[in-house]
């Protein structure tokens, strides 16, 4: 039996001001996912391409919107990859995000 949480979707709107600095704006969108463990084979597959798969979470298709960040119990975590099932859910494959940027968070 797989574990259902309530994670949130990150969705980021990017503008620039006067000066050229590059703001982004963050919304979050609570949803409930269930939790898999990652399979062996996507677990090496991804390793081969340096991420470090934590899991994947299986969220209504209709909740989301392309979204590249997940946040789970405080933990963000970047979505690299992503499986529509053909029961109405789709699969978001999550790892820890990795590295900075130089982007202003408001």
């Amino acid at each position: 039996m797989n574990q259902v949480v309530k994670i949130k979707l990150i969705s980021k709107e990017y503008s620039t001001n006067e000066i050229g600095v590059t703001k982004v704006k963050e919304t979050g969108k609570e949803v409930f996912a269930s939790v898999y463990s990652v399979s062996r084979a996507e677990y090496y597959r991804a390793g081969e391409e340096g991420l470090r798969p934590q899991a994947v979470y299986a969220v209504r298709s209709m909740e989301y919107a392309g979204q590249d960040e997940i946040e789970v119990n405080s933990e963000r975590l970047s979505v690299y990859r992503t499986y529509v099932r053909v029961d109405g859910r789709t699969e978001l494959y999550a790892t820890k995000r990795s590295g900075g940027n130089d982007i202003i968070t408001t």
